[in-house]
C-alpha cells in the first residue's frame, strides 16, 4: 500500500477519534451540567416534588367551639360521626367516582347537589364531604373496596348539633356546608378542609372565634396512595367555647307561652342593667339540625309553605307598630319639654275632633278629667290625641329617637331591622304628600306610619326601668379557652345617658306600675313581684272588604319587673291577636315568673286572667316542634276599620 494512501486513512482515524472523543466530553459535560441543575440549581423543587409522591398533607378541622346558656347548659355541640370524604385531584374519573358511590350508598340526588355546592370555589386538592353521618352498612361498603377508590375515604368528624332544636334557632343560629359565597367574607385559606361555616346567629357573628385554628397531619402514603404512616402532626387549636346571658328556663316559658295558643310573634327578656339578653323567642319556629349537613328539599319547601314563616326573625327583623306602647316615651319628651308637667290633667270625652274629621278613643264612652296616671293605667286615646296636637311631629320624632326607634339596634347578631320613624321629609319623598296634624295624632297612639322592631321596645323600656339609660343588648357574655379554661369576659357596652328628669321618670313610673296594679295589664300581675308595664293594641291592615279596610290587632306589652330594683325588662308582640290586648299578657308574666321565681313552674300560670273560653290548655307540644306544622289559631274575627286621609282607629271599641 502506497505511504501516501496510509497516511490518509491514518489522519481520518485520528479526526474520526477526535470528533468521538468532542462529542463524549459534550455529553459528559451535558450530563454534568444536568446534574449541577437537578442537584444544585433546582434541588428544592425537586425534592418537593419527590416528597409528595410520598407524603400527604392532611388537615385537620378543630373542634368548634361550644355554645352556652347562663348556667352552663349546652346550646350548641359537637358530637362524633363518620363521614366519606373526596380529595377530587386525587381521583382519576371524578364523575364516574360519584355514580359509583350514588350507586353503592344508594345516595340522593341532593347528596350529589351538595357536593357539588360545597365543591365550588374550592381548590381540588382540599377534601369535600360528599355524605355525613355513615351508617355501619355504609362504612364497611366503603372501607372493603378503599384499594378501588383512589381518593375517597372514611373519616372520623364531629358534627353539629343542637340539642334543644327549634328553641334557639333565630338566637344561637346554626352552621351550614361551606359554600363558595361563604368565603366572600371570611378568607379562604382559614377554611381549607372545614366543611361548616356559620350561617347565621351566633354562630356567624362569633364565627371567627368558634371555628379555632387548622392543624395538620404529614402522612407517609405507598405507591398506591393509601397511608401508611403519620410523620409529623401539628394539632389543631380548638374553637373558643361562648357563654351566653341566655337563660334556658325563660327562652321555654316564652316559647311555650306563644306556641300553647299558636301565636305568631316574639319575646325578648332583657338585663336592664346591662343589655344581656336573657330570652329571644320567635315564634314559629324551625329545627336549626335541619340545615347542619344541608337542608333536605322537604323541609325547605315545609318551611316554605308555612304561613307563618318560621325562617323570620321576628324579634329583631319584625316591624310592628307599637300602639300604645309609645306613649310612654311620648310622655317622658311631653313632661320633660315643659309641654305638660306632670300634675296636668285634661277632660277626655270617647273622642276627639281635629279639622272635622272624629278620632275614637278605644272607650266610647270617654274616661272624663285624666292625668298622666291614669293615661298610661287606662291607655287613654283622647289624651294623647290632644298631646300629639301639642307636641308637633319634631317632638314626637325626637322622643322616639332619643330612646332608639328608627335606627338597626346594635347587637352580636347579624342583620336587624331599622323601623321607622316617619318624618315630614320622608312622607313628601315617598308619599308625595305633605304632613298633616292629623298624622301627628295618629302617631300619637303609635299608630299610621311608625313601625318599630320587638328588640328597640325591650331597649326602650330598659331605659325606663334603670332610670334613663340606653344599653346596648348583647346575647354573648364570655369566652372559655378550652384547653387552658381561661374566661375572657366580653365587656359591654357603655350605656347612653339620656338625660331624663326625674319628674318626668317618675310621672311615667307612678303610670306604668297603675297599668300593672289597676289598668289594663292587670293580669300581668304575679304575688310578691312589683310589676311596671303598658300594654298596646295596634292595628294593621289585612286588605279590603266591600269597600272597606279589613284590620286585625297585633297584642303588645313592654315592662320590667321588680319595680324599684328592675332586673328584667320584656317586650311581647302576639301578631293579629284580634280584639283586644290581653293575649300578650300571660306570656309577658310566664317570662317574668320564670326569671325571678325560678322555683315555680310558670306554664301553670300562663292562662291566669284569659276568659275562661280561652283558658283551656292543649297538651303542650316540645317547643323543637315549633315549625313541624303549619301555624293555627290566625282566624281571630277581624275588625271593620274606617278609611279616612288619616287612617284613624276602627269604629268599634277596642280594649286595652
Amino acid at each position: 500500500m502506497p505511504l501516501s494512501e496510509s497516511l490518509k486513512r491514518s489522519r481520518s482515524f485520528r479526526f474520526r477519534l477526535g470528533v468521538a472523543a468532542i462529542l463524549m466530553l459534550l455529553a459528559i459535560l451535558a450530563l454534568i451540567l444536568r446534574i449541577v441543575d437537578l442537584q444544585v440549581l433546582h434541588y428544592s423543587r425537586f425534592r418537593k416534588l419527590a416528597y409528595d409522591n410520598h407524603v400527604a398533607l392532611v388537615p385537620l378541622s378543630p373542634p368548634r367551639g361550644l355554645i352556652l346558656a347562663d348556667h352552663g347548659e349546652v346550646l350548641a355541640e359537637n358530637l362524633p360521626t363518620y363521614a366519606l370524604e373526596i380529595t377530587p385531584d386525587q381521583v382519576p374519573h371524578l364523575q364516574q367516582c360519584l355514580e359509583y358511590l350514588q350507586h353503592l350508598l344508594h345516595l340522593s340526588p341532593e347528596d350529589l347537589q351538595q357536593f357539588a355546592a360545597r365543591r365550588a370555589g374550592k381548590p381540588d386538592f382540599d377534601p369535600i364531604v360528599l355524605k355525613a353521618e355513615l351508617n355501619p352498612t355504609q362504612i364497611a361498603a366503603v372501607s372493603v373496596r378503599a384499594m378501588e377508590l383512589p381518593g375517597v375515604r372514611i373519616v372520623a368528624m364531629l358534627h353539629r348539633h343542637y340539642p334543644y332544636n327549634a328553641l334557639f334557632s333565630h338566637v344561637v343560629g346554626y352552621v351550614g356546608p361551606l359554600t363558595a359565597a361563604d368565603l366572600k367574607d371570611f378568607h379562604a385559606s382559614q377554611y381549607v378542609g372545614r366543611n361548616y361555616i356559620g350561617k347565621n346567629g351566633l354562630e356567624r357573628y362569633y364565627e371567627r372565634q368558634l371555628r379555632g385554628i387548622m392543624g395538620y397531619e404529614i402522612k407517609d402514603i405507598n405507591a398506591r396512595g393509601l397511608p401508611v404512616g403519620t410523620l409529623r402532626q401539628i394539632a389543631a387549636h380548638p374553637g373558643s367555647n361562648l357563654v351566653t346571658h341566655l337563660r334556658l328556663r325563660v327562652q321555654e316559658a316564652g316559647a311555650k307561652a306563644l306556641q300553647d295558643k299558636g301565636y305568631r310573634g316574639a319575646v325578648i327578656a332583657m338585663n336592664p342593667q346591662n343589655g344581656g339578653i336573657l330570652a329571644m323567642v320567635t315564634s314559629p319556629s324551625f329545627n336549626a339540625n335541619w340545615f347542619v349537613d344541608g337542608i333536605s328539599s322537604k323541609h325547605w319547601q315545609a318551611l316554605l309553605d308555612n304561613p307563618g314563616r318560621p325562617l323570620m326573625n321576628r324579634a329583631d327583623n319584625g316591624l310592628y307598630p307599637p300602639g300604645s306602647c309609645a306613649k310612654p316615651f311620648y310622655t317622658i319628651q311631653a313632661v320633660q319639654e315643659g309641654v305638660i308637667s306632670p300634675d296636668f290633667h285634661t277632660y277626655c270625652p270617647g273622642n276627639y275632633q281635629l279639622g272635622g274629621h272624629t278620632y275614637w278613643d278605644w272607650n266610647r264612652n270617654g274616661f272624663g278629667d285624666t292625668g298622666i296616671t291614669k293615661a298610661l293605667a287606662w291607655s287613654v286615646d283622647v289624651f294623647y290625641y290632644k298631646l300629639a296636637a301639642k307636641m308637633g311631629i319634631n317632638m314626637q320624632d325626637n322622643a322616639l329617637w332619643r330612646f332608639g326607634f328608627g335606627q338597626k339596634t346594635p347587637i352580636d347578631l347579624p342583620g336587624g331591622a331599622s323601623g321607622l320613624v316617619p318624618t315630614p321629609a320622608w312622607k313628601r319623598a315617598h308619599l308625595h304628600a305633605p304632613w298633616y296634624t292629623g298624622d301627628s295624632v295618629i302617631l300619637g297612639i303609635g299608630q299610621g306610619y311608625l313601625l318599630e322592631t320587638p328588640l328597640q321596645l325591650v331597649r326602650a323600656v330598659a331605659a325606663l326601668a334603670n332610670g334613663g339609660y340606653l344599653v346596648q343588648p348583647q346575647v354573648a357574655k364570655a369566652f372559655i379557652d378550652p384547653q387552658s379554661g381561661k374566661t375572657i369576659p366580653i365587656p359591654n357596652a357603655a350605656p347612653v345617658n339620656l338625660h331624663i328628669s326625674a319628674e318626668a321618670m317618675h310621672a311615667v313610673h307612678l303610670g306604668m306600675e297603675a297599668c300593672v296594679n289597676t289598668g289594663t295589664c292587670h293580669t300581668v300581675s304575679i304575688p310578691g313581684i312589683s310589676i311596671a308595664g303598658k300594654t298596646g293594641t295596634a292595628q294593621v291592615p289585612m286588605g279590603y272588604k266591600n269597600g272597606r279596610t279589613i284590620y286585625n290587632n297585633d297584642s303588645l306589652f313592654i315592662g320590667w319587673a321588680p319595680l324599684d330594683h328592675p332586673k328584667i325588662a320584656v317586650a311581647v308582640v302576639v301578631e293579629n291577636g284580634g280584639y283586644n290586648a290581653w293575649q300578650a299578657l300571660p306570656v309577658a308574666r310566664a317570662v317574668i315568673k320564670a326569671y325571678l321565681q325560678p322555683g315555680q313552674n310558670p306554664s301553670t300560670d300562663a292562662t291566669q286572667g284569659l276568659p275562661a273560653t280561652q283558658s283551656a290548655q292543649k297538651p303542650a307540644k316540645e317547643p323543637a316542634k315549633l315549625a313541624q306544622s303549619a301555624s293555627a289559631h290566625y282566624d281571630a274575627p277581624l275588625s271593620h276599620g274606617e278609611k279616612g286621609s288619616v287612617n284613624p282607629r276602627p269604629a268599634r271599641s277596642t280594649t286595652q
